[in-house]
């Protein structure tokens, strides 16, 4: 699996996590080159927070219609958070998970917002 985490500015031109109530946020353009079918794995770390405490996907690059992206948390405290990518079948329609490395997925940022402690 090969993915490039960057760290998107706010209004200021900030990339750093900022305070949001009692925790920090961060949105992060997650560009996939090189998928497989254990998914992605983003650590708090990569985000600058120590802990992740809740993701959401924001948006999905254009040219994506067949896949579907979930965000999941892992069983390891928070420090990780999981990305699956699941592909419909093109002859008959049902999604299934994506297996092996997949070109299509290239160069297609995935927008998270992240959650967490810094």
């Amino acid at each position: 699996m090969t993915h490039t985490v960057t760290l998107l500015a706010d209004h200021k031109g900030y990339t750093r996590p900022r305070v949001m109530g009692d925790e920090y946020m961060v949105d992060a353009s997650i560009d996939i080159s090189s998928y497989t079918a254990n998914g992605e794995v983003i650590t708090a770390s990569s985000l600058g927070l120590s802990r992740i405490n809740r993701a959401m996907i924001v948006e999905i690059g254009g040219g994506q219609t067949q896949f579907s992206f979930n965000l999941v948390t892992g069983a390891d405290t928070k420090n990780n958070l999981y990305l699956e990518v699941n592909k419909e079948n093109d002859s008959t329609g049902v999604e299934a998970a994506l297996a092996g490395s997949n070109t299509e997925l290239d160069g297609t940022p995935i927008i998270i917002r992240a959650y967490g402690l810094i």
